[in-house]
C-alpha cells in the first residue's frame, strides 16, 4: 500500500476544495468565500438536516459520504441516493427559502463546508458571473441526480470484521474473501497499528484541526481502493480507533464457529444496536462439515438483528464466493415456480445451469417449486434432487386419499406426513443457500414469505393447493398455496437484495389435450352440462391398474383456475428478471408425476440455449 501523505494546512485544503469546484471563479471570489465559510464535521450515523426542517444556508462536500433521502406521506422512501465529494447541498432551498426537501445524514465521518445564506447571496449579487456560474453547476448536478439516482441500490464497500477466533484462522479467512474480492476490484486491510503508524504525526496537531486529516485518510483509502476492510481485535472495551472504523462502515461482519457460544465475541456484547443500525449487519458461521450444516444457526441469530446470514467452510470455495457476491449485492438468484408434476422441469433446468457453471446463491420457490428449491438449498445437485423427488412422490402417490370433499379432494394426512418425514427436523436457517417459500397467507389476503423456521412447514404451507390438499393452519394463519397470489416468486428474490435472477415458470397457458379430456365429461347435445355420474366414475377407472383410479379433473381444474390469478404477477417478474425461462409444459398435466423423465428432459431441451446465450452476465464480474 502506498503511504498516504498528511499536510499540515487545513485552510488551505479548504481554499482548495472551493478552487475545485469553482475553478472558473475569479480569485477574489474564492477568497472571500473562504473567509467567510465554516467547516463543520459530522460523525457518521449523523443528521446534516432532515426533510421539511427549516434552513438555507449552502454546503459543500469537502469529505466523506453523505446520503439523502425523501419520504411520501405514507413514510416510504420515494427517491434515495448519495452526495460525493465536492457535491453541492442545499442549493434549492438557498434560492427559494424553502424548507429543505430531503433528510440528509452522513454515513462516513464528514467535513463540509458551510456557506450562510446570506453570504452566498452577497456574493452572488456583487460577483454576477458568479451566479451563471453557481447556476450552471446546480443544473448540471439536478439533472445527473435525475439519471443516477434512479433505482439507487447502496453497495457496501467497506466491511468491519468482528471475531473471536485465532488469527491464523482469521487470515485463511481474510485470504478466501480476498480471493472473491479481487474479482471485483481492488481491496486492503486496515488494522489498529497501520492506522496508528500512518496517522502518527496528526497527534501534535489540536483535535480540531486534527479531526479533518484523519476524516480524509479514511477518503483517500476509498478513493484508492475498491473495498476497504477494517480489523477489529476482540478485546473488552471499544477504542477510539474501532469506534472510528465501525462509523466507517457500510457493513459489519461477525465472523463465529459455527459451534461456538453465540457470545463469544466481546465487543458484539458491548456495542450499541441503535448506534449503529443504519449499518448492515451480517452473521458469518464457519462450518466444521463440509456437508452438513450444524444445527442451531438460530441461537446466533437470536444474538441481534441481522440483516443476512452465511454458512461457510474454509475448503469450500463456493461457500466464500457465494458470501462475497451477496456481501457486494452480487447474488444470483433463483426463482422456481409452481405447477404440480410440470415442477420436474426444474431439475432440467437446473441441470443446464449446472452444465455452464453458472452458481446459484439465493432461491426461491412456490408450491411444487417450494419443495425443488428447498433441494437445492440443501446442497444437492440436480441429479441428487431428482432421486430424493422421485422417492418423495412418484413411489408413494401422494394424492391418492380422496375424502368428501369438505375442505378439499383429500384428507392431507398421507401428503403431511410423507413432508414432515422427508424434511425432518431441518430448519430454514441452517441450509446452505438462503431459502424463501411462498404461500398465500388466507387470513390476511397477502403473500407470505417462510424465511426461518421449520421446512417441513414452509413447505407445506406453499403446496396447500386450495380445494385439493386442505389449508395448513399455523399459529391460527390459515395458509394455502402461494401460487394464487405469486407462482413465479422472482420478486422476493429482488427484494431479499438479489443481484441477478433466473425465473423458472413452468406453468404454461395452454391445454389442448387436458381440455379434449374433459370433453368426455360433457354431454355432446346439451352444452354445459355434464353426463350421467355413472360415465364419469367410468372415466375415472385406469383398466390397466384396476387399484389406480386417475386424480379427477376437477383437481386440475381448481389449480388452473388458482394459478391463473397470478399471472400480473409473473409478468412483473418476467420484467425484473435477468433470465426469464418459460418452459412449455403445455401437454402434460399439473399431476402428470409419472412423466417426470419428460419433463426433465423439457425442462434441459428448453432452458439450456438461453442459458448458454446469457450465461456471461451471470459469470462475468464486469457484468455482475
Amino acid at each position: 500500500m502506498k503511504r498516504i501523505r498528511i499536510s499540515k494546512h487545513p485552510h488551505l485544503a479548504q481554499y482548495l476544495t472551493l478552487a475545485d469546484l469553482f475553478k472558473n471563479l475569479p480569485h477574489t471570489v474564492l477568497r472571500e468565500l473562504k473567509e467567510n465559510t465554516v467547516r463543520e464535521f459530522l460523525v457518521g450515523g449523523e443528521v446534516l438536516f432532515a426533510e421539511n426542517s427549516d434552513g438555507n444556508d449552502l454546503y459543500i462536500l469537502a469529505a466523506g459520504k453523505l446520503r439523502y433521502e425523501k419520504r411520501g406521506s405514507d413514510g416510504s422512501v420515494r427517491d434515495v441516493g448519495e452526495f460525493k465529494r465536492l457535491d453541492i447541498i442545499g442549493e434549492l432551498s438557498l434560492i427559494t427559502g424553502e424548507k429543505r426537501s430531503a433528510t440528509v445524514k452522513a454515513i462516513r465521518d464528514s467535513e463540509l463546508i458551510r456557506v450562510p445564506r446570506d453570504i452566498a447571496l452577497s456574493i452572488l449579487l456583487k460577483y454576477p458571473e458568479s451566479l451563471l456560474q453557481i447556476t450552471k453547476i446546480i443544473a448540471e448536478r439536478l439533472a445527473n441526480a435525475k439519471t443516477e439516482n434512479k433505482g439507487f441500490v447502496p453497495v457496501s464497500r467497506t466491511f468491519s470484521i468482528l471475531s473471536a477466533l485465532p488469527k491464523d484462522c482469521l487470515d485463511e479467512i481474510i485470504h478466501k474473501m480476498g480471493l472473491v474480492f479481487l474479482r471485483y476490484g481492488s481491496f486492503c486491510v486496515v488494522d489498529e497499528t497501520f492506522f496508528l503508524e500512518r496517522t502518527s504525526e496528526l497527534q501534535t496537531l489540536e483535535e480540531k484541526d486534527r479531526e479533518p486529516w484523519i476524516i480524509r485518510f479514511f477518503s483517500q483509502l476509498e478513493a484508492e481502493f475498491d473495498y476497504v476492510f477494517y480489523l477489529l481485535e476482540d478485546k473488552k472495551d471499544v477504542s477510539a480507533w474501532m469506534r472510528r472504523a465501525l462509523r466507517q462502515s457500510d457493513t459489519i461482519l461477525y465472523i463465529k464457529d459455527a459451534n461456538s457460544d453465540p457470545n463469544c465475541i466481546h465487543l458484539e456484547s458491548i456495542l450499541d444496536p441503535k448506534q449503529f443500525k443504519e449499518i448492515n449487519h451480517v452473521l458469518v458461521l464457519l462450518q466444521p462439515d463440509p456437508l452438513v450444516v450444524v444445527p442451531g444457526t438460530i441461537r446466533h441469530l437470536h444474538k441481534r438483528k441481522f440483516n443476512r446470514h452465511y454458512h461457510v467452510h474454509l475448503d469450500r470455495l463456493d461457500t466464500w464466493e457465494r458470501l462475497g457476491r451477496g456481501l457486494l449485492g452480487k447474488s444470483i438468484g433463483l426463482s422456481l415456480g409452481g405447477g404440480g408434476a410440470k415442477g420436474f422441469a426444474h431439475l432440467g433446468v437446473l441441470s443446464a445451469l449446472e452444465e455452464h457453471q453458472i452458481p446459484i446463491d439465493m432461491v426461491s420457490g412456490t408450491s411444487a417449486g417450494s419443495i425443488f428449491s428447498a433441494l437445492i438449498a440443501m446442497g444437492e445437485t440436480s441429479s441428487g434432487s431428482k432421486e430424493k423427488a422421485k422417492a418423495f412422490w412418484i413411489s408413494k402417490d401422494l394424492l391418492n386419499e380422496y375424502t368428501v370433499p369438505v375442505l378439499s379432494l383429500t384428507t392431507g394426512k398421507k401428503y403431511t406426513e410423507a413432508i414432515r418425514q422427508f424434511f425432518g427436523s431441518i430448519q430454514i436457517e441452517d441450509l446452505w443457500i438462503p431459502y424463501y417459500a411462498i404461500s398465500t397467507d388466507l387470513s390476511h389476503s397477502e403473500i407470505h414469505v417462510h424465511d426461518k423456521g421449520d421446512l417441513w412447514k414452509a413447505i407445506r404451507a406453499s403446496t396447500s393447493i386450495p380445494g385439493v390438499v386442505p389449508p395448513f393452519i399455523d399459529d391460527g394463519v390459515v395458509y394455502v398455496d402461494g401460487g394464487v397470489l405469486d407462482n413465479v416468486p422472482g420478486i422476493t428474490l429482488k427484494e431479499r437484495g438479489a443481484g441477478k435472477i433466473i425465473s423458472v415458470d413452468v406453468f404454461g397457458d395452454i391445454y389442448p389435450d387436458q381440455d379434449k379430456e374433459l370433453c368426455t365429461y360433457f354431454d355432446q347435445t346439451n352444452p354445459g352440462v355434464m353426463t350421467n355420474p355413472l360415465i364419469q366414475i367410468t372415466n375415472l377407472i385406469n383398466f390397466n391398474e384396476i387399484l389406480r383410479p386417475k386424480f379427477p379433473p376437477i383437481g386440475d381444474i381448481i389449480i388452473r383456475s388458482i394459478l391463473a390469478s397470478s399471472r400480473d404477477r409473473i409478468r412483473q417478474t418476467e420484467k425484473i428478471s435477468d433470465l426469464f425461462l418459460q418452459i412449455p409444459t403445455n401437454n402434460f398435466g399439473l399431476l402428470d408425476w409419472f412423466a417426470y423423465e419428460r419433463l426433465m428432459e423439457l425442462g434441459y431441451v428448453s432452458s439450456i440455449d438461453k442459458i448458454k446465450r446469457n450465461k456471461e452476465k451471470f459469470l462475468n464480474p464486469s457484468l455482475q
